[in-house]
């Protein structure tokens, strides 16, 4: 039997968790018990065998036998799901061979029956299992009984011994009464303080997931269904609240708005960030036109509503379609810019300035770009957890090997390119822990 950890104890009920404690512990003991018992009855039949006492070796055999199994099955799961049941039997057949061996000890035998009442005191058992067993142990001890095995002609051990051995059993049965309260209530002072702090855990456990349902909630269900172009998207947050992300605004048929932002470090203080930006960006939805504008006016919320400490990356974009081709205005508070992939041209550029992050109390100055799109044209929009991932060996993903997984499906569907992308990432990051959270958006114009 394992000894349970105390980690293991706190998820379970009270008494449980007292019950599991003891029989750990008197498993301990009883291992001892079981070995000393071994020599014991080896030597017990040894004798029964030279005097020819055959009742008594009958029983020494049947005690020998049992406690051989025992030792043998201890590692077994009945063994565990029954213990307190067996060690009860084995006490009770412990009084048994107590019996025989006062029908053949010198005087009246009574003697060898003081054994058990301090053997008792090493257990932690339960006040009617303890009760019980002192008393078939006081029964068993001045039942009258001969070596013929009838009563009738057996006489009652003398009053001074049935005395004597009454006093042990009841000062050992109150020593073992309060040896257990003692060490039931110092079990439970430590149990309850940690099961105060699993139940903690617990619920801060249940806190952050809830957590991240809502902030997996605010995340786009499914990119808007628009004629002319495509969206595919990923987040991976590296903990159990992100600190990553992205949106769509459809403006009208032909105008869309894309926001993905990242705000310092991950965990529920960036989730919390995160969505008073969303919720600014759903105020401010008429205003995503002009990028600049809502740049501005989601700094001037960052400030206020964080400390200096905390601080947005966020790129908002302007897609509109006109005819047959069609341009994307951005700006950039700090964000890594877009890649853009040019289907007429076949190479990559990043468009989107540097500008302070939202929140950093310095002057910021976001500036507008602009720029064609045409048919096959791509947009890769993506959080710096992307680039900035390690492997094992401590390289990072980078911008070259980036835009290189971009290129190799550049021909294909939006999703193409964001499986091909978080497909090359998987294989360069190998077994390597996820240090931030990954966002990764691609637009293609059809």
């Amino acid at each position: 039997m394992k000894a349970p950890t105390l980690d293991e104890l706190v998820l379970l009920p009270e008494t449980l968790a007292v019950q599991r404690h003891f029989d750990a512990r008197n498993y301990r003991v009883f291992r001892w018990l079981l070995g000393l018992d071994l020599l014991c009855l080896l030597a017990a039949i040894g004798a029964a065998l030279q005097h020819g006492w055959y009742v008594s070796l009958a029983v020494h055999v049947l005690a020998l036998l049992a406690t051989m199994a025992l030792i043998a099955a201890r590692q077994a799961q009945v063994y565990e799901t029954w213990f307190r049941q067996i060690l009860l039997c084995y006490l009770g057949l412990g009084l048994v061979v107590l019996k025989m061996l006062s029908l053949h000890a010198e005087g009246d035998g009574l003697g060898v029956f003081f054994v058990l009442p301090f053997a008792l005191l090493f257990f932690r058992l339960r006040v009617v299992e303890e009760l019980s067993l002192f008393f078939a142990l006081w029964v068993a001890a001045v039942l009258p009984f001969t070596r013929q095995g009838w009563l009738s002609g057996a006489a009652l051990p003398p009053l001074s011994e049935v005395t004597a051995l009454s006093v042990t059993a009841a000062l050992c049965l109150a020593a073992t009464a309060i040896f257990t309260q003692i060490e039931k209530r110092r079990f439970l002072a430590g149990w309850r303080k940690e099961h105060a702090r699993a139940r903690e855990r617990e619920r801060m456990r249940e806190e952050i997931d809830m957590a991240r349902r809502i902030q997996l909630s605010m995340l786009p269900q499914s990119p808007p269904d628009l004629p002319w172009i495509e969206l595919a998207a990923a987040s991976l947050p590296a903990t159990e609240v992100g600190g990553d992300y992205y949106d769509y605004f459809r403006l009208s048929p032909s105008r869309l708005a894309v926001a993905i932002g990242d705000v310092a470090g991950h965990g529920l203080a960036s989730g919390l960030v995160l969505s008073g930006v969303r919720s600014c960006l759903y105020l401010l939805e008429e205003e995503l036109a002009v990028p600049v504008t809502v740049l501005c006016r989601l700094n001037h919320m960052v400030r206020r509503t964080t400390d200096r400490r905390t601080y947005v990356t966020l790129l908002c974009a302007l897609l509109e379609r006109e005819g047959g081709s069609g341009t994307v205005t951005l700006a950039s508070a700090g964000h890594p810019p877009v890649l853009h992939y040019s289907a007429r041209a076949g190479r990559c550029e990043r468009v989107g300035k540097g500008a302070p992050p939202l929140g950093t109390f310095l002057e910021a100055a976001y500036v507008t770009e602009s720029r064609p799109l045409l048919p096959r044209d791509l947009l890769v929009f993506y959080s710096d957890g992307l680039v900035e991932s390690r492997n094992a060996q401590g390289q990072d993903y980078g911008d070259a090997r980036f835009e290189r997984a971009v290129l190799r499906a550049a021909g294909g569907s939006a999703r193409d390119v964001r499986d091909s992308v978080l497909g090359d990432l998987a294989n360069f990051k190998g077994d390597a822990e996820q240090g931030d959270d990954i966002t990764l958006v691609v637009a293609r114009i059809r």
